[in-house]
């Protein structure tokens, strides 16, 4: 039995090295965001991407840990959470359990304060180049001698100064 808990307790300390990956290739993320980078983005979603692969993998394993302690005390599998086990009489992991529990509920939240904030990032930054490329093309609309109809115009002259010196 000693053998489960301390299986469950590698598995925790993997999961916090996980999300201490996770946390900072989120930073990354919303750096290449803020910088417009669109190259640093894509590298920083693919290892995002394989990052939350190796975590599914992790809580694979943590499952099936659960699963197994489910069956050794007869209870369903959704009762045994990591609260219940680490309150086991006979768990003498459970003290570095407690802290990795604790550890594990604060990365989580700062993941998910970290995903909305890319997200309203995200917004922001596609907003404002939205009003750049209105801006722009209102700009353009100004100075060209087309209009949408096919028709050709002279241009206004921006200036009535002649060069008298050619």
């Amino acid at each position: 039995m000693s053998d489960l808990y301390q299986t469950l307790d590698e598995v925790l300390v993997q999961k916090i090295s996980l999300y201490d990956e996770l946390i900072g290739v989120m930073k990354e993320e919303r750096d290449s965001i803020s910088e417009y980078s669109r190259e640093k983005l894509e590298d920083a979603l693919e290892r995002k991407s394989l990052l939350l692969a190796r975590v599914h993998e992790i809580n694979h394993k943590r499952e099936e840990i659960v699963q197994t302690l489910a069956t050794k005390f007869e209870r369903l599998q959704s009762d045994v959470t990591l609260k219940a086990v680490i309150g086991l009489k006979d768990n003498p992991w459970a003290s570095r359990m407690t802290t990795c529990r604790e550890r594990i509920r604060e990365q989580i939240h700062t993941i998910n304060e970290m995903n909305m904030e890319n997200k309203q990032l995200i917004n922001r930054s596609s907003l404002a180049m939205k009003k750049s490329m209105s801006w722009l093309y209102e700009l353009d609309m100004a100075y060209t001698p087309y209009y949408s109809n096919g028709q050709i115009s002279e241009p206004t002259m921006g200036s009535r100064v002649v060069n008298t010196d050619a």
